[in-house]
């Protein structure tokens, strides 16, 4: 019952859990539970995205009214639908249902469309690629689509379906666009070869996306580095989220707020030199294509009146 409970009381998180390393071996024959020979196209959202104030937990999978089986033997814990009560706010989930398969393995199905099977309330135990419903657009959803996650250890880790999940072709490499600084509600982008003046510290993001083979797509990256003037200032991943003394974070230790600022990549509130300064930045997409990219910038320092 302890575990039942523990579980119910993440589903309408957007987040999740873990301390455990995903350095770890997966049961093989895993199938994708929507999408088919499309998946490369379809795959429009990726693990540990910014969803403006919190890490994206799985992976999204464009599709509407496409048949969505399970990814493999297991027994059906969890479904909620809104036909199970009419007169209460809709979750952020939506209709949906969460697997337990073996070796402590969660997999969770959101969005899905209206109308539960019945075999889904009778039916215990579930085999590989049996139908449990099909995509839809319930919950907060902005399109038709599929979220699905990977839970592990009772549903104190969230960990990216991509690891376990057969192989997406994706030879783009990530883009890695200008840098921004933001003062106050003021923002301004930084090329290479720019100069500003600078007062103080202040935010400096950077945009990065990868669009997979879909043209227009932006998505996540699995890990980033950024080097300041010659020292590596910060290197994440995105493999794996955590809870941690009550706050969200990856497997490097870095909670939301250390990685993002309004939705770009957060580099930090940065203390230039006067004169040249430089900032490296290294994104690694999923598929471990690679981009470097490096802004050189003149900053003049004035003082504070």
């Amino acid at each position: 019952m302890k575990k039942i409970l523990l579980l119910l009381s993440i589903l309408p998180i957007c987040l999740v859990l873990g301390q455990e390393s995903t350095k770890q071996k997966f049961p093989d024959g895993f199938i994708w539970p929507v999408g088919g020979e499309n998946i490369e196209v379809k795959l429009s959202s990726l693990f540990g995205e910014s969803r403006g104030d919190h890490f994206h937990n799985g992976v999204d999978v464009s599709s509407d009214n496409e048949k969505v089986s399970s990814i493999e033997k297991g027994t059906i814990i969890y479904s909620h639908y809104s036909s199970d009560n009419p007169f209460e706010n809709e979750g952020g989930s939506g209709n949906s249902v969460w697997i337990l398969h073996d070796n402590d393995i969660l997999s969770a199905y959101y969005h899905l469309k209206d109308g539960r099977s019945p075999e889904i309330l009778e039916k215990r135990f579930i085999q590989k690629g049996d139908a449990i419903g099909k995509t839809g657009n319930t919950g907060h959803s902005s399109g038709s689509h599929l979220h699905f996650v990977i839970a592990k250890d009772q549903g104190r880790k969230i960990i990216d379906p991509l690891k376990i999940l057969p192989p997406v072709k994706d030879t783009k490499s990530p883009t890695i666009s200008s840098l921004i600084l933001t003062i106050g509600k003021n923002i301004t982008y930084v090329n290479d070869g720019d100069s500003f003046n600078s007062s103080s510290n202040f935010p400096i993001t950077v945009d990065i996306a990868d669009t997979g083979e879909r043209k227009g797509q932006r998505r996540g990256v699995k890990s980033i580095q950024f080097i300041v003037n010659n020292k590596v200032y910060k290197k994440s991943n995105f493999n794996e989220l955590s809870l941690v003394n009550s706050i969200w974070q990856n497997e490097d230790g870095l909670s939301f707020n250390d990685l993002f600022f309004e939705s770009h990549y957060y580099i930090g509130d940065l203390k230039f030199i006067s004169g040249d300064n430089t900032i490296s930045i290294t994104a690694v997409d999923f598929n471990n294509n690679k981009t470097e990219k490096t802004f050189t910038f003149y900053v003049n320092k004035i003082q504070k009146k």
